[in-house]
């Protein structure tokens, strides 16, 4: 699983043109119009309006755009060389460096911890007399906390560009990035969110803003003559005064025009955005549920209340080591991987400028801990699948202080083929013994075990945990996992359970009520969640002082020695609750991990369902009755820890 040669290497990003792509550059070219015409333009007032701009200016590249922003505004606004800029201390070198080409001096401000992006509480420290702009940066998709930036430019008169490089389409409070600021900046370079090869836009309110903007991005030209069609259908004294003014420049400009191919694939992947932010976002969410297990170890992006995230990439940082060896061993197994944009501590800026990386520290634990991954829309479960297993055989092989050893037990259903599966996907090498409880097997499934060289034991209407704690299965060691191997649950969940009890915990539940967990109708299609399983889990949480999201789920990992200290009656849905409920009187340490159970709407399914109510019903009065006295003869005042 973790070194498979000649494995494509699954990057931070991706092409892919469509037909709709080749169809519009196939139309550019015929036009035999490369120059900027009609394409760029439809492409810059539909990104403009789209981001709640009026005018939108399209160059060949995002760091142009920074570029050419700063030098707009300090032409504009009578700005003087030395003047301060506030840029954040962690992006991508291009904010720090136009402040330095416009011969202007960058000052940091540390981020915020959580979502790395300019912390406002940091911010107003650092204004001085000297300070004419902020350049907040919406990183890696998610916008940054605008609202106190802007009270805080306000207070001030200072300047905001929005370097949106790499955020399109989010909004902050309901308002899309870019619309914020004076002028802001967006970048269509490979592997970003909208890709044209080269290319960056301007957007801006400010008519006087796109026509600075404009002239610069043409060597600083007049802008009554910007475009070839700019002398088109005028009159003989319109033509005079352009054709004395079209070789003007009034500023020191730059050559950082793009061409109608970029505008004609600008376009077209427009057109598709809305299933491209949608696919981002569902991978970002599927990788968040699949790695959540290892938060002890790593910090997954969050999103910031009140705002949307596009997910360009998918930021990690671990939480108290080092991120080279994760790193390489990510690149070994073909996941590729990038810093999460170190600025503080490159060497030029050390020798310009002076900064200290102890000086800023959230940047610091960011550059030594953070780096990213790919969850672009051209990424398949598979591959989210494969990057989780990746983490999990890292963390796993990593040393313990102590390892107890592992034994799984499996609860036999009625298809073989079903049983193969399992075993075919379990990860077996964590498991010092697999064992299985015969609840019905077919003789298939029985020949099939004893074949594996895995021992089977009667249920006699008991479950599996009842047999360990009865002793009629022998038990050797402290890590116990318990799977019915009935096409329910996905095997491959077995080694985070695992891994979570491994980690400390002392009962790991899979439980189909986390985000990220669910119970789907196999023949139907219809998503659905128990609502019963719920109400009761409420009810044990309100009773017990608990947090659970599922009490009756029966895949779970327990430690031997916890298992021993229960008394457990009943069977079936009751006997699961009846576990969770004394898992909370005793106090255990109890993590959960979402699954996903696929439920087929049986008549014995559902005929389990509404006799399991009373059972389960009982069982809740029963804990109840004794809770003054705990399930180790405890008095009730020392339960509560």
């Amino acid at each position: 699983m973790l070194d498979l040669p000649g494995r494509p290497m699954l990057g931070v990003g991706t092409l892919n043109v469509s037909p709709r792509a080749k169809e519009l550059v196939m139309e550019a070219l015929n036009n035999n119009r490369l120059s900027y015409g009609p394409m760029v333009q439809q492409f810059e007032r539909d990104f403009a309006r789209l981001h709640g701009c009026r005018f939108g200016v399209m160059s060949n590249s995002g760091t142009s755009a920074l570029h050419i922003a700063l030098q707009a505004m300090k032409e504009l606004h009578g700005w003087q060389d030395g003047d301060e800029v506030i840029v954040p201390t962690v992006t991508f070198v291009a904010t720090a460096n136009v402040v330095l080409h416009n011969r202007m001096v960058p000052v940091l401000v540390d981020v915020e911890p959580v979502h790395y992006q300019l912390d406002p509480e940091k911010l107003e420290a650092k204004i001085t007399p000297r300070t004419r702009c902020i350049i907040p940066v919406h990183l890696f998709g998610q916008p940054a906390d605008m609202a106190p930036i802007l009270a805080i430019a306000r207070r001030h008169n200072l300047k905001i560009i929005e370097d949106s490089c790499e955020t399109m389409f989010a909004r902050y409070e309901g308002q899309p990035v870019g619309s914020f600021g004076d002028i802001a900046c967006f970048s269509t370079y490979i592997a970003h969110l909208l890709v044209t090869g080269v290319g960056g836009l301007n957007t801006t309110k400010d008519p006087e803003y796109a026509l600075r903007l404009r002239s610069l991005m043409n060597h600083g030209r007049d802008s009554i003559y910007i475009s070839i069609d700019d002398d088109d259908s005028k009159s003989s004294d319109e033509m005079r005064t352009i054709i004395a003014r079209r070789f003007k420049f009034v500023s020191v400009g730059h050559s950082f025009r793009v061409t109608e191919l970029e505008g004609a694939l600008g376009l077209a992947q427009l057109e598709e955005y809305p299933s491209v932010l949608a696919a981002r976002q569902s991978n970002a969410g599927s990788l968040t549920r699949k790695l959540r297990f290892l938060d002890p170890y790593l910090q997954l992006p969050s999103v910031r209340p009140s705002s949307e995230h596009a997910f360009m990439m998918y930021p990690i940082v671990l939480r108290g080591e080092k991120k080279d060896e994760l790193v390489n061993f990510l690149e070994a197994n073909s996941v590729e991987t990038r810093d999460m944009l170190p600025l503080t501590n490159q060497p030029v800026y050390h020798r310009l400028l002076g900064w200290q990386e102890d000086d800023y520290p959230v940047a610091k634990w960011i550059n030594h801990n953070g780096f990213y991954i790919g969850c672009h829309q051209d990424l398949m479960e598979a591959d989210l699948d494969y990057m989780a297993e990746l983490f999990e055989g890292y963390f796993r092989r990593r040393p313990l202080q102590s390892r107890d050893g592992a034994e799984l037990i499996l609860t036999l259903g009625q298809d073989c083929s079903t049983l193969e599966h399992t075993l075919d996907e379990v990860p077996s090498d964590l498991f010092e013994k697999i064992l299985a409880v015969d609840t019905g097997g077919t003789p298939e499934a029985l020949a099939y075990l004893k074949e594996r060289g895995i021992e089977t034991y009667p249920a006699n209407g008991k479950e599996a945990f009842h047999l360990v704690l009865d002793g009629a299965i022998p038990i050797e060691c402290e890590n116990l996992v318990f799977f019915r191997a009935d096409g329910r649950h996905n095997p491959r969940d077995i080694g985070r359970l695992l891994l979570a009890l491994e980690r400390g915990s002392d009962m790991v539940t899979a439980s189909r009520f986390l985000p990220g967990g669910a119970r789907h109708d196999r023949a139907q299609g219809i998503h659905f969640r128990s609502i019963g399983n719920r109400v009761f889990t409420l009810l044990a949480n309100v009773a017990f002082y608990g947090n659970l999201s599922d009490a009756v789920s029966s895949f779970r990992a327990i430690k031997r020695k916890r298992l021993s200290e229960v008394k457990v009656a009943g069977r079936g849905h009751a006997a699961q609750y009846q576990l969770s409920i004394q898992a909370l009187k005793l106090g255990w340490k109890v993590a959960e991990l979402p699954t996903v159970e696929i439920v087929n709407p049986e008549l014995n399914d559902r005929k389990e369902i509404v006799l399991s109510a009373f059972p389960v019903l009982m069982a809740l009065i029963k804990e109840w009755a004794s809770y003054g006295k705990g399930a180790d003869g405890s008095t009730r005042n020392s339960l509560h820890r």
